[in-house]
């Protein structure tokens, strides 16, 4: 171990790093840190470890900016594909009540720049949560491993009851029913009251591809409905 001991002073000295060390003697970081925590550098050296971990930095930004860029393109791709389906959907009933009813009551900003990419569709109206189960089922073509539920509640609503609801009336396992939630905030208690008996939900997939898809029907019928020769005869 002296041998080693001193081939990793040497080197250190010269500037190199402890993952060059480490690939030279194979000796374990731990160690190399316990040898090496009184070696001063010279000048020189300390230059060397500090150029090559810029570099180092430098090439992890431009990497993490790449991945940035093609998850971009990827995403364009996907939308702009779902946008003509949008077209083949149009007639389909379900398909234009479910796209348009996630456009007013699903998760959008991830397709604006917000990181968390997410299909959430929050609701408390059981007709119209049933809508849209049929719609990610039948459309979006959703495993049922997939879903998730999330609960928000009144404080004063008996959560266990509440969970087999939304899990009979979804078809979603109570297993995977994810953290529940009571602490709604002042105004949103003032505007509901007691109202909602069994709370509102949460029916998410983690799945940025179809949140993308999704995304695309919906400016798939911003371009139908809103396009400037459009008719009411005509939707």
């Amino acid at each position: 171990m002296r041998k080693e001991k001193e081939a990793a002073i040497k080197l250190r000295k010269e500037g190199k790093s402890y993952s060059q060390i480490q690939a030279v003697l194979n000796v374990p970081k731990s160690t190399l840190s316990y040898w090496l925590r009184e070696v001063k550098l010279t000048d020189i050296a300390q230059k060397k470890i500090t150029e090559r971990t810029s570099r180092g930095t430098e090439a992890l930004i431009q990497r993490n900016k790449n991945q940035t860029v093609l998850a971009k393109e990827r995403a364009e791709i996907i939308r702009e594909k779902a946008k003509r389906e949008a077209l083949d959907y149009g007639r389909d009933t379900l398909f234009i009540a479910g796209t348009a009813l996630y456009w007013a009551e699903g998760y959008k900003r991830g397709a604006n720049g917000s990181k968390w990419k997410c299909v959430d569709f929050t609701n408390s109206d059981p007709e119209m949560v049933q809508v849209m189960m049929v719609f990610f089922r039948k459309f979006c073509d959703v495993d049922e491993s997939q879903f998730r539920v999330q609960l928000i509640a009144h404080p004063n609503v008996d959560m266990r009851a509440a969970v087999a609801y939304w899990s009979k009336l979804t078809g979603v396992a109570k297993t995977q029913f994810i953290k529940t939630c009571t602490a709604l905030s002042v105004r949103s208690g003032q505007k509901r009251g007691n109202n909602l008996t069994y709370g509102t939900v949460h029916i998410r997939v983690y799945d940025v591809k179809l949140f993308f898809r999704i995304i695309g029907w919906i400016d798939g019928l911003k371009e139908r409905f809103l396009k400037k020769d459009a008719t009411c005869t005509g939707l």
